[in-house]
């Protein structure tokens, strides 16, 4: 990033310069030049962006699944965890009332 940023401002010093020291219809080849330098800069940005975008949106998808997942494996341990806590405590109130009579 740090590159980019010099390259940018050492290019733009660089066309500053020329500007200044050239006529006008080498500026206008300047700008014209600088046009489409941007633009195909600002479509680079932008396919980036698409891309960054679908990207995170698919991680995101991903993400919301293993929740899931993770939520069913959880609900699923404690439903068997109750299961076998009940049928102990079922054994337990078996045993109890034999002792009592």
């Amino acid at each position: 990033m740090s590159r980019f940023l010099l390259g940018l401002a050492v290019g733009a010093l660089g066309t500053f310069a020329a500007i200044k020291l050239a006529d006008k219809e080498t500026r206008d080849e300047i700008y014209e030049d600088l046009e489409n330098a941007a633009e195909k800069a600002k479509a680079k940005l932008e396919q980036g962006y698409k891309t960054v975008k679908g990207k995170s949106m698919r991680a995101g998808v991903v993400v919301r699944q293993e929740v899931r997942k993770s939520k069913k494996k959880v609900n699923e341990t404690a439903g068997d965890i109750a299961g076998k806590l009940a049928e102990n405590l079922s054994e337990f109130e078996a045993k109890a009332r034999a002792k009592a009579q």
